[in-house]
């Protein structure tokens, strides 16, 4: 299955999630009008979020996102956990 969510924090960046899963989750795709610092920090926060179950807890995903080494600007991990399970939840 596929399914988008997005979040958009209080005085935040809009976070969009694209989520292709089954019983895991396959794969991601971040987009948004969020920043990042390094910007190439995307494609190792969608890598940190694949191959978790669906099943998985909020604080799991935050814990996977906070081992990339990137400033997130305009949202958190807690925000970007939100969105993944969001999509998910459709």
């Amino acid at each position: 299955m596929q399914a988008t969510a997005s979040v958009k924090p209080p005085d935040g960046k809009l976070v969009r999630v694209t989520v292709t899963y089954g019983d895991t989750i396959d794969t991601v795709e971040l987009t948004g009008d969020f920043f990042l610092e390094p910007p190439a920090a995307r494609t190792a926060l969608e890598a940190a979020l694949e191959g978790h179950a669906v099943d998985v807890s909020p604080a799991t995903l935050e814990a996977a996102i906070n081992t990339v080494d990137a400033e997130l600007i305009g949202f958190t991990a807690a925000d970007l956990a939100a969105a993944t399970l969001a999509a998910i939840d459709r």
